[in-house]
């Protein structure tokens, strides 16, 4: 099983672009360091999203995003886990990609293991059209704001 162990990344910085939608104004570089390799998220100005999909009424229990650009990094690395690359696949399974935000979140130190099961168990139920959805609306061209890379041991 995968296990997270830390991750870095640069200050977030966005402009509202619609409801419950965001571009990232800035390039965005994610290390993730696990126990099989280092996992990096490189997103480009013009990123586009939601940050943690669904309704604000939740926002107490998830926020969408917080002042802690730690967390915000685990929910924008997740959205774009979710976001089809140029090849048309996604850069990792469903599993793996709900699996890395769990425990990213709980290293944050935004939310804990109790919070963070019931956003694992949420998308386990509930992520599966989001995943497979191909870039089109808000996220059309997406794919062209975002490069992955994973140095497996």
């Amino acid at each position: 099983m995968l296990k997270v162990y830390d991750f870095a990344g640069t200050q977030i910085v966005t402009e509202f672009a619609g409801v419950d939608l965001w571009r990232v104004k800035n390039h965005v570089i994610v290390y993730v360091y696990t126990n099989e390799g280092k996992l990096c998220y490189k997103i480009k100005p013009g990123f586009p999203t939601n940050m943690r999909s669904g309704s604000h009424c939740i926002d107490w229990l998830i926020p969408k995003f917080t002042g802690n650009n730690r967390y915000n990094l685990a929910i924008l690395c997740h959205d774009f886990a979710y976001t089809k690359m140029k090849d048309g696949d996604n850069p990792l399974s469903r599993e793996l990609a709900d699996e890395i935000l769990r425990q990213m979140v709980i290293l944050s130190g935004e939310l804990g293991s109790i919070r963070a099961g019931i956003m694992h168990k949420a998308l386990r139920i509930g992520g599966a059209s989001a995943y497979e959805s191909e870039n089109t609306g808000d996220y059309a061209g997406a794919e062209n704001f975002m490069e992955f890379d994973w140095d497996a041991r």
